[in-house]
C-alpha cells in the first residue's frame, strides 16, 4: 500500500497528482492513508484538550510568577474603584527555563503587613487559597513557554491601602512542594 501511495504522490510526465486521484477510488485514499499512519487531530466531543505525558516526568525546581504592574481585580457589585482580587501568572520551571503545564495544587498565601509603632512590622494571613491546576487558565509565552493565570479574590476584607506579601506553592500529585519567591505588593485604596 505505501508503494502505491508512493506512485500516487509522484507526478509522471503530464505534471499533474490530480490525474492519479481522480482514477483512484475514495475508499482506496482512506485506506492507504491509514495505512501510511494518518489520522485526524479534529476536536472530539468526548475528549479535552489535557496535556498528557508518558514516562517519568522532571521535577518541578522553581515556581515562577509574574504579576503586571497592576495585577488587580474590581469584582464587586457595588461599583467602588477598589480591587477585590488579584490576577498574576505562574511558570512551572523543571530546570529548563521553559514552563510547563503539570497536574498538582497551588497554594496562595497572602499576608498583610502592618507597621505599627511599637511592635514594628506586624505579618498577618488573611487569605490562603488551594485550588488544583486545572481550575485555572492556561498562558503561553515564546520565552517562558507554558503557564497558568491565576485569578483569586479576597471578597470583602480590608485589603485595599495595605501593604501584602504573596506566596505561592506548587503542590506536586507525589506531595512535593515548591515555592515562589515571596513578592510584596501595595494594594491601592481610592478614595470614593
Amino acid at each position: 500500500m505505501r508503494a502505491r501511495l508512493r506512485t500516487l504522490l509522484r507526478l509522471d510526465g503530464t505534471g499533474s497528482i490530480r490525474n492519479h486521484l481522480a482514477r483512484t477510488p475514495v475508499y482506496l485514499l482512506a485506506a492507504m492513508l491509514l495505512a501510511a499512519g494518518c489520522r485526524s487531530t479534529g476536536a472530539d466531543s468526548r475528549t479535552t484538550q489535557r496535556p498528557t505525558w508518558r514516562g517519568k516526568q522532571a521535577p518541578i525546581r522553581r515556581v515562577v510568577c509574574l504579576y503586571d504592574q497592576r495585577p488587580w481585580i474590581n469584582a464587586d457589585a457595588a461599583g467602588d474603584l477598589d480591587p477585590e482580587g488579584l490576577r498574576f501568572r505562574v511558570f512551572l520551571d523543571t530546570g529548563t527555563g521553559k514552563g510547563v503545564l503539570r497536574e498538582g495544587k497551588f497554594h496562595v498565601e497572602m499576608y498583610l503587613i502592618q507597621h505599627n509603632a511599637g511592635t514594628g512590622v506586624e505579618r498577618k494571613l488573611v487569605s490562603d487559597w488551594h485550588y488544583p491546576t486545572s481550575q485555572f487558565g492556561t498562558v503561553s509565552a515564546r520565552i517562558l513557554g507554558q503557564g497558568y493565570l491565576v485569578q483569586l479574590r479576597w471578597a470583602s476584607k480590608d485589603i485595599p491601602g495595605n501593604e501584602v506579601e504573596l506566596i505561592t506553592t506548587y503542590e506536586a500529585p507525589d506531595a512535593r512542594t515548591v515555592r515562589s519567591a515571596t513578592a510584596r505588593k501595595r494594594v491601592p485604596k481610592y478614595v470614593s
